[in-house]
């Protein structure tokens, strides 16, 4: 397979992939629970604060409207509060995603090294603690720009998102930068610049929407996302 061939079906497999290989290699395991734990904990939260609070930025249907639709005033105001929860909720998770990247950055990057190291079939070498704390500060500044990037990005989608219009929109972005920041995990510990790392996203849309879009539904797959975009990165790597 061509590297820029990758598409949304490997996409939206590869979280379970990551799954079916970490559960192969049961060694890999212990690296995926903090991460997932720290995702379970910040996506609840902030989903239900997301929730609670995007009701306060629902449009209220201007009154009066004309009497042959007035009966309908009252469904669209509850329809566009609906729209609104929802996607504060999804931006919540959004967030969560990103903040539990930056959070267990460090432990991502081994994840990743794991991986590789269980797919070629060796050991992985012993880092000294200045390479390893070099390699962690390195991870946490890359999760740290893409955080700002992604609330650059999704605050102004957010708004437009309130209309019916919009909401597409700011699900498909908030589904692709997830995806972005599981592949990421990979990209950046090979040492590859954020250019690069762009280019490599840009070329394949349609991959990263798809890893992305289970994480907006199931938060804690981000460990085995970074598992499975890792092997994506092995297999693009073998085929170019």
């Amino acid at each position: 397979m061509e590297p820029a061939r990758r598409g949304l079906l490997d996409g939206l497999t590869a979280p379970f992939r990551g799954l079916g290989f970490a559960l192969a290699h049961p060694g890999i395991l212990p690296w995926a629970m903090a991460p997932a734990a720290a995702v379970v904990l910040l996506a609840t939260g902030l989903g239900i604060l997301g929730f609670a609070l995007a009701g306060d930025f629902a449009p209220t249907p201007v009154e009066p409207w004309p009497g042959w639709v007035e009966w309908a005033r009252g469904p669209v105001a509850w329809a566009g509060e609906a729209l609104a929860r929802i996607a504060g909720a999804l931006l919540g998770v959004v967030l969560a995603l990103a903040l539990a990247g930056v959070v267990t950055a460090p432990l991502l990057d081994l994840l990743s090294e794991r991986t590789e190291a269980a797919a070629l079939g060796h050991v992985p070498p012993g880092r000294p603690w200045s390479m390893f704390a070099g390699d962690s500060l390195r991870s946490l500044r890359g999760a740290a720009f893409l955080l700002l990037v992604q609330v650059a990005v999704l605050g102004p989608l957010f708004v437009l998102s309130l209309t019916a219009v919009g909401a597409p929109f700011f699900a498909a972005a908030g589904a692709w930068f997830a995806g972005f920041g599981a592949a990421d995990a990979a990209l950046g510990r090979r040492r590859i610049g954020g250019r690069r790392r762009l280019r490599w996203a840009l070329r394949r849309p349609g991959f990263v929407l798809g890893v992305g879009a289970p994480l907006a539904l199931l938060p804690p797959l981000l460990p085995f996302a970074v598992v499975g975009a890792t092997l994506a990165v092995l297999s693009d790597a073998e085929d170019s």
